[in-house]
């Protein structure tokens, strides 16, 4: 999940940044690799954007192999994943699996790539000692490196010569942005790459790398740097100050009304007359927080938590190729979750004075073998483009488990220090104060907006009326950390979920009820002062998690096991997740075939959450059927949507969004996707088939619109036969109707809504901001200009996030009596999903986040600079992630909420939250003693009882 600035990012992907970026030509192409390979014909060049329907389109497509089992159980459901077929018999579907050979139209010659990593940032990078690659065989046939490497004889290429545009996730905290170390400079972190190794082939390259691997001196350092001459500015770290004050007698105040920039502890300026009034308010709460009084509990302490590695079932890896023929073809095969922003770096990257030309980039998108925001703006792509672009030819990298430890995204770690004031009497939580420290490593990710939306979650689920909290992604000498695993959300929800219990013990109070006696309603306000304007189900949650066996038997359970010598305790805690940004940007296209064959297309990508399936089966409530294809991944072809996100646009050009694409997140599906999905289907049968049954039944379309059903996949009106899909797809194709609706959804607050001529004589209000038609056997999309656009609500800007999933989780732990090992033996999780679309890809998603949630409380540690994953000698051998022994999968309940009415809720962020907090209750209750910092070890809990 992604906080996108107001401002066009270099991560956004708009038609008319891309072409009007001084190339006169260009195309981008983005394909997925995922259940078969296809033959496919040479890239198109040219500024005219793919087209689905061309024959001449190059395509490597994710639809089944002929014969395959039937997937799909019936309209809107699936008997199994679309394509779980494909992974449980072992088809290749990561990065890893492809080599150049396999690719059509590719040199089958393929080089080998490594690269060589920074250990020591305390010194400046002097220059590399590769003797130990003895004989000829195992020389680089090529080094890159940021500057010329004086002493190297062999062959070499820098990228200063390049004159390269370098993305913003290469920016370090003084603003500098650096692929490689220049020689003669101090690495920015632990792990910086220094140099990139070409070699001949797969031969040559596992030689050198058994020579240079965990080698000291490879990378050669010199003296300690200079100290800068001015301290570092922080460039790509703001703080996030949020100010929530609701009081008698004054105006509800929320401080990012007045904008995400306003800082409370500078002075008043014009653009900024909150300031002083932040500060007032603040100084009233800290007051609250610290003046004595007889009926007020003033209880806070400082929280942590460590660094997490993704733990992807592949390390990163890559094929690319710069074809240097015509105006240049760069093609990557790449395993990423950030489609746009990975394609348009790579291309932005060579500029008009660069000496390499790239005209057009064909970006073959893989399955990332896992999501998690691990490859969210990743640097690994922009590192395999530079490479292809020097190389003589198709190359790749793929990197060991050790590499990927070492240059891999993290999780931000975090140090919050909080403090809560309560009513000793009724159990109102009176005020609230946090600051929020999150290390995020030597260069940027979406490290800031980590740190906003852990802001946003810093009260957690509780209607808090007199807070602030403010967080910064502080930059460090650490590998780079970014969004994945709860993007800030599981941070902050162990700092508050802790302290809530702590409260609950000093008051003597049941830890559930006192959450449920201040727990957010309807109608109530977050920390940013945005309404809470959906039905909340804290309270259920709470009210529910109170009267289950394993919360109502705890002491009784307790007594019994501590006969036996077992430590026993149950712990609970809530979260009130947000998915999605605030202002999410996303698409889809429905296409129709003659012989009524179905297609999705989506330029996000499938991370294990099944979001291909879901989004397969999103077709069936307007047109019958699920969809027979899926190809996910796709950027190239929503060119043809003909929108921007100019900085500076206006809702009044039909041409302009707010967002136009993100990054693909694992709790974007359920509501986003599935929306624009379902509304591509709808004007595809509105303006394609329902005119088309009108025709074959020789009636007026008025008469039956609206009056229509589909009945086990066959359309049917009072009175009229049935008709079947093919049926109505021959004559859609015949008639030359709509056989194909691109859609484009912005949600802020709201979908944008506007009205459309996709019906003869009417418009057609659709809750979409963008949409293009295809007629039946033709090859070019229409664009169609909205009217009566209904933006959003200015207030929406500025309130951060709207939709929420809450949740909540009864864990039950126990403590072995010699080891004091922690293992979670029961796990009772509760969270509003709204609508289920898809009921076993829900459990599936949901036993993962505890998965994951137990990894982070008990396992799960990785040190933060020296000694840290950047020295390249981490591996699972060091890395405790949790296995099947770890989770009670026998014990492990998921119980959803949500109406016939409710629309259905990413809640992959939601589920993970609540784990870890639950898990450290939990041991509290065992115990006795409290923990504030994760992970809990048996080492931990051995020492408190001594």
């Amino acid at each position: 999940m992604s906080q996108l600035p107001d401002k066009t990012g270099p991560f956004q992907l708009t038609r008319r940044r891309v072409l009007g970026s001084g190339a006169a030509a260009v195309t981008l192409l983005v394909h997925e690799l995922a259940l078969a390979m296809r033959p496919a014909t040479p890239p198109l060049r040219g500024a005219r954007p793919p087209q689905p329907g061309n024959p001449t389109q190059p395509f490597v497509g994710n639809t089944a192999p002929p014969g395959a089992p039937d997937w799909s159980g019936g309209p809107g459901k699936a008997r199994f994943r679309i394509e779980g077929l494909a992974k449980v018999t072992g088809q290749k579907i990561y990065a890893r699996d492809f080599r150049a050979s396999d690719m059509p139209q590719w040199p089958a010659t393929e080089r080998m790539a490594m690269i060589l990593r920074a250990t020591d940032p305390g010194r400046v990078f002097s220059g590399l000692d590769l003797s130990a690659l003895a004989g000829a065989d195992a020389q680089p046939l090529l080094v890159i490196t940021q500057t010329p490497l004086g002493d190297y004889t062999g062959a070499q290429r820098d990228l200063v010569s390049l004159n390269l545009t370098l993305p913003f996730s290469s920016a370090g905290a003084d603003g500098i942005k650096q692929l490689l170390v220049p020689v003669g400079s101090a690495p920015q972190f632990f792990g910086q790459p220094v140099a990139i190794l070409v070699f001949a082939d797969g031969n040559a390259y596992r030689r050198a790398r058994r020579a240079l691997q965990f080698q000291p001196g490879v990378v050669q350092t010199g003296a300690l740097p200079p100290p800068p001459a001015q301290p570092w500015v922080m460039a790509y770290s703001p703080v996030n100050y949020l100010t929530r004050y609701d009081a008698p007698g004054l105006p509800p105040f929320s401080q990012v009304q007045a904008g995400y920039a306003s800082d409370p502890y500078q002075p008043d300026s014009t653009s900024q007359p909150v300031n002083s009034t932040a500060r007032a308010l603040r100084q009233r709460i800290d007051a609250a927080l610290q003046a004595p009084r007889p009926t007020v509990l003033q209880l806070g302490g400082t929280y942590s938590t460590q660094v997490l590695d993704p733990m992807f079932m592949e390390p990163e890896a890559g094929l690319a190729w710069l074809d240097r023929s015509g105006a240049g073809t760069l093609h990557l095969v790449l395993g990423t979750q950030a489609t746009n922003g990975d394609a348009t770096d790579s291309f932005t990257m060579f500029s008009k004075n660069s000496p390499v030309q790239v005209g057009t980039v064909v970006l073959n998108s893989c399955y990332p073998g896992g999501g998690f925001g691990g490859r969210d703006v990743s640097t690994f792509a922009s590192l395999l483009t530079v490479t292809a672009a020097l190389a003589d030819g198709p190359v790749r990298i793929a990197q060991d488990r050790y590499e990927q430890f070492q240059g891999g995204l993290k999780q931000l770690a975090s140090t919050i220090t909080q403090r809560i004031a309560v009513d000793t009497k009724t159990g109102k939580f009176l005020a609230f104060g946090s600051q929020q420290v999150l290390p995020s490593g030597g260069q940027n990710n979406y490290s800031q907006f980590v740190a906003m939306l852990a802001a946003y979650c810093g009260l957690s689920g509780y209607d808090i009326k007199q807070a602030y909290v403010d967080a910064i992604a502080q930059p460090s000498t650490g590998v780079v950390a970014g969004s994945m695993r709860g993007f800030g959300g599981p941070q902050a929800s162990w700092a508050v979920e802790t302290l809530v219990d702590e409260v609950a013990v000093a008051l003597k109070r049941d830890p559930i009820a006192l959450r449920e006696a201040n727990a957010l309603r309807e109608g109530d306000r977050t920390i940013t002062g945005a309404p809470l304007e959906q039905p909340m189900r804290l309270h259920e949650i709470c009210r529910r998690s109170r009267e289950h066996a394993l919360w109502r038997n705890r002491e009784a359970v307790k007594r019994r096991k501590a006969r036996e010598g077992i430590r026993y305790g149950v712990g609970f805690a809530l979260a009130n997740q947000a998915y999605g940004t605030g202002k999410d940007g996303v698409m889809a296209e429905v296409a129709l075939a003659p012989d009524g064959r179905l297609t999705v297309r989506s330029n996000c990508v499938d991370m294990g959450n099944g979001s291909a399936t879901t989004l397969a089966i999103s077709t069936a409530g307007w047109l019958g059927h699920n969809a027979h294809d899926v190809v996910m991944g796709d950027v190239g072809s929503f060119n043809a949507l003909d929108l921007n996100s100019d900085y500076g646009g206006s809702w009044t050009d039909p041409h302009w969004t707010a967002a136009f694409s993100m990054s693909s997140s694992a709790c974007l599906t359920a509501f986003h996707q599935v929306h624009v999905t379902e509304q591509a289907a709808r004007v595809l049968f509105e303006s394609g088939l329902l005119p088309a049954a009108a025709a074959l039944w020789g009636v007026p379309l008025a008469q039956v619109q609206g009056k229509t059903t589909w009945d086990a996949g066959r359309l049917v009106a009072p009175g009229l036969a049935p008709l079947s899909l093919a049926a109505l797809a021959a004559r859609v194709h015949r008639d030359q109707l709509t056989s194909g609706a691109m859609v484009h959804g912005l949600y802020e607050g709201a979908w944008v809504s506007a009205s459309y001529p996709v019906q003869a004589g009417a418009l057609l209000k659709l809750p979409i901001d963008g949409l293009s038609l295809r007629a039946g056997g033709q090859p070019n999309w229409s664009f169609i200009a909205r009217q009566d656009v209904v933006p959003p609500r200015p207030a929406a800007s500025l309130y951060g996030r709207s939709l929420y999933a809450p949740s909540g989780v009864l864990v039950a732990v126990e403590i072995a009596p010699r080891t004091f090992e922690p293992r979670v033996v029961a796990v009772e999780l509760l969270v509003d999903a709204g609508k289920v679309l898809q009921p076993d890809l829900l459990l599936g998603q949901a036993q993962g986040g505890v998965a994951m949630g137990i990894g982070y409380a008990l396992l799960e540690d990785l040190p933060l600079e020296a000694g840290g994953a950047g020295d390249g000698r981490w591996n699972l051998d060091r890395y405790h992630v949790a296995l099947s022994a770890d989770v009670p999968l026998g014990r492990l309940n998921i119980t959803t909420l949500g109406g016939d009415d409710a629309t259905a809720k990413g809640i992959a962020e939601a589920v993970l939250c609540p784990i870890a907090p639950a898990i450290g209750n939990a041991i509290a209750h065992a115990t006795g003693q409290r923990f504030r910092s994760l992970p809990i070890t048996a080492a931990d809990i051995k020492e408190a009882l001594s």
